[in-house]
């Protein structure tokens, strides 16, 4: 375990050269983030109103609700991108079979790829509140508690399992298309990212509750709010416990499966 553990740096430091090589892709990666903020903002702006009656049970600040949707909304896929791309990068670039032969457990790869994810969600996070503050003059962490940063923790396992099992996926089916990138679409009308779910449908709105995500965007919100009880911050700290050990779990199985598929057909190195 402890050799493994060693190995995740040097992974990290790899991803990082990697992505620094790549200067347009790496700044416009960030860009995206700024003027998806800045879209729904303005968008917002039309109405001429900031503060939203349907939004009060988070304070009512529409600018507030969407900033904090899209910190959390971009670290948690900063995470699951990372997670779930490492396989398919490692397959591509020809190296997952060269890196199996040697003692170097898969799931390492995976966390490495994790870990990287969240440093880049974090300063993704950086530059979001930074904007936010500067041009809105919103400061959306200051009421930041313990709490916040335990949600955090558990998202980021919970992420780290989903993006195993759709790296398990991809050594098995090769190509999964554009799966994840539908899943995120999914996932966001119905999570709260930018529009509670309480103006959804009526039927449509109790979706948004079997959705792991939605727990992780609400979770974050109602940690944010000082008022919020600790029953039932509790609650959703919780969820997330469950959501985080029963996804890793998934992950670290559907990985195997996929891997051993994989050795019997001996397409690993191939993508």
């Amino acid at each position: 375990m402890l050799s493994e553990i060693r190995k995740i740096p040097a992974f990290i430091k790899r991803d990082f050269k990697i992505l620094l090589s790549y200067k347009l892709a790496f700044s416009t990666s960030l860009l995206s983030i700024v003027f998806t903020l800045f879209y729904f903002v303005l968008f917002g702006s039309m109405f001429g109103t900031v503060q939203l009656p349907i939004l009060s049970k988070y304070g009512g600040n529409f600018i507030y609700y969407i900033l904090v949707g899209s910190v959390g909304w971009s670290f948690m896929w900063s995470v699951m991108a990372s997670a779930s791309s490492s396989i398919s990068t490692e397959m591509m670039m020809g190296t997952l079979e060269s890196i199996l032969v040697t003692s170097t457990r898969i799931t390492t790869i995976v966390i490495s790829y994790a870990i990287f994810g969240s440093i880049f969600g974090l300063a993704s996070i950086f530059i979001l509140l930074l904007i936010g503050y500067a041009i809105f003059g919103i400061s959306a962490f200051s009421t930041a508690t313990f709490y916040t940063w335990i949600i955090f923790i558990l998202t980021t396992l919970m992420m780290v399992g989903f993006g195993m099992m759709f790296g398990g996926l991809t050594i098995w089916l090769k190509n999964i298309g554009d799966s994840i990138p539908f899943l995120q679409d999914i996932t966001m009308f119905f999570c709260g990212v930018y529009f509670p779910p309480e103006v959804l449908p009526h039927p449509l709105e109790y979706v948004s509750y079997l959705i792991p995500f939605y727990y992780s965007m609400e979770g974050l919100r109602k940690s944010l709010i000082p008022s919020t009880g600790f029953a039932e911050i509790i609650f959703y700290i919780i969820i997330l416990l469950a959501l985080s050990i029963s996804s890793l779990y998934v992950g670290v199985v559907t990985l195997n499966k996929g891997l051993e598929k994989a050795k019997k057909e001996g397409s690993l190195a191939f993508y």
